[in-house]
């Protein structure tokens, strides 16, 4: 057999067993992606330089990543960030963000530009809306991605495996294009990177990317700096509401933007009470301000927060412990080095999990995970099966483990 076909061959099959690793793409999905990978080899062959060399841009001086999903994402990219912005410290670095988190890195010293930009598949969770070819999202983002071009980009990065993000490096004109093809596109890339299985964690994806460079990562955990004036607000917020320094705070937030990820706030009522009663805590019940339904099973006792999102992180990094879902505060709480106990659905956690101190309470036995919160049932039960007993023995556990003295069970 002709080596060049057997390596085809091989590299396809890797493609194949990785695939099924890290997406778990439908076999109807995979025919879409096949046949949009054919649209646009028609349309690339009209254009030069395709295959730019890697040797280009050894040092570059222009740096675009790309990560313009939800807030739990770019808490993922942190890490990456960090050790990009060591590795390259002249670096001009630009982050194409979705343009409702735009100023969630700031004063970071990650990046020196954020791009907001309204992704039309990023924006709503109807495949509908998603993909509606009147959407103004679709203008907004197309002359974004000219206005980019214009930039000369050097270097362009995306760890999200997704042929989308590959043809928007290839539109951009980065002159290297670091990225996955697992999801379709990689002829669209320079570095076209293999993911590590044994390092399936979204984070660590995008390390890998920089490991393909090689370039070790700084710390595969985020952190999130908070500012003394949010410090201080924090500071004032539990003096406030009558908490004391040698107060034991245990933060609940309920909320999740997907509905398929909230496990219910009688649920976390429940089991905060119980924590209450049976230790020496505090409860702080965290309210989104977006939220205006009355909170009807929360005990008068727990001390409600509604707050702004930057006051919001400075009270959560105030706290001992949070309890939450899978969602985008249980990520920023691994960011402030607060420890966490996150209810799981439809999501994997070995995927998208809590990076630091935490604990995970999950139904194990449900084959459709992960469904990336398109349930094929009238309702998420991989959710609705687990109980409060669970999760309270699961909080219990983490609370010996952090080894606080005020948290043993009263007698």
């Amino acid at each position: 057999m002709n080596p060049r076909a057997r390596s085809g061959e091989s590299l396809q099959q890797r493609d194949k067993v990785a695939g099924a690793s890290f997406l778990r793409i439908s076999v109807q999905k995979r025919f879409v992606i096949k046949c949009v990978e054919g649209v646009l080899r028609v349309a690339s062959a009209f254009s030069r330089g395709i295959r730019n060399n890697q040797g280009i841009a050894a040092d570059p001086s222009r740096i675009l990543v790309i990560e313009y999903w939800n807030l739990g994402d770019l808490v993922i990219l942190i890490p990456f960030l960090r050790t990009l912005r060591h590795a390259f410290p002249s670096a001009r670095i630009a982050l194409l963000v979705n343009w409702n988190l735009k100023s969630f890195l700031e004063g970071q010293g990650l990046v020196d530009e954020l791009i907001p930009v309204r992704i039309p598949w990023a924006q709503h969770f109807n495949r509908w809306k998603k993909y509606n070819p009147f959407s103004p999202n679709w203008f907004s983002s197309v002359r974004t991605v000219l206005l980019l071009r214009k930039r000369k980009f050097d270097w362009a990065f995306s760890g999200r495996m997704d042929i989308r993000d590959n043809f928007i490096m290839w539109l951009v004109g980065a002159r290297r294009r670091i990225g996955y093809g697992v999801g379709g596109g990689g002829f669209l890339l320079t570095d076209e990177v293999m993911p590590d299985p044994s390092r399936p964690h979204r984070a660590q994806l995008w390390l890998q990317l920089l490991r393909h460079l090689g370039i070790a990562a700084l710390n595969e955990s985020p952190k999130f700096d908070l500012t003394e004036a949010e410090k201080r607000f924090a500071a004032d917020f539990f003096q406030e509401k009558g908490i004391a320094d040698a107060d034991f705070v245990i933060g609940v937030h309920p909320g999740a933007r997907i509905r398929t990820r909230r496990w219910g706030d009688q649920n976390f009522a429940v089991v905060a009470a119980r924590i209450q009663s049976e230790f020496n805590t505090r409860i702080l019940w965290f309210v989104d301000p977006a939220e205006s339904r009355e909170l009807r099973d929360v005990p008068a006792s727990f001390i409600q927060a509604r707050l702004p999102f930057r006051e919001f992180l400075a009270v959560l990094g105030r706290c001992q412990m949070l309890l939450c879902n899978d969602s985008g505060p249980m990520h920023l709480a691994t960011a402030l080095s607060v420890p966490v106990v996150a209810v799981f659905g439809p999501m994997e956690p070995r995927w998208f999990g809590p990076l630091g101190r935490s604990k995970i309470v999950i139904q194990p036995d449900f084959p459709c995970r992960p469904c990336f919160d398109y349930c094929i049932y009238d309702q998420p039960y991989c959710l609705r099966t687990i109980s409060p007993e669970q999760t309270m023995k699961t909080t219990v556990e983490l609370l010996r483990e952090l080894q606080a003295p005020r948290c043993d069970p009263s007698s």
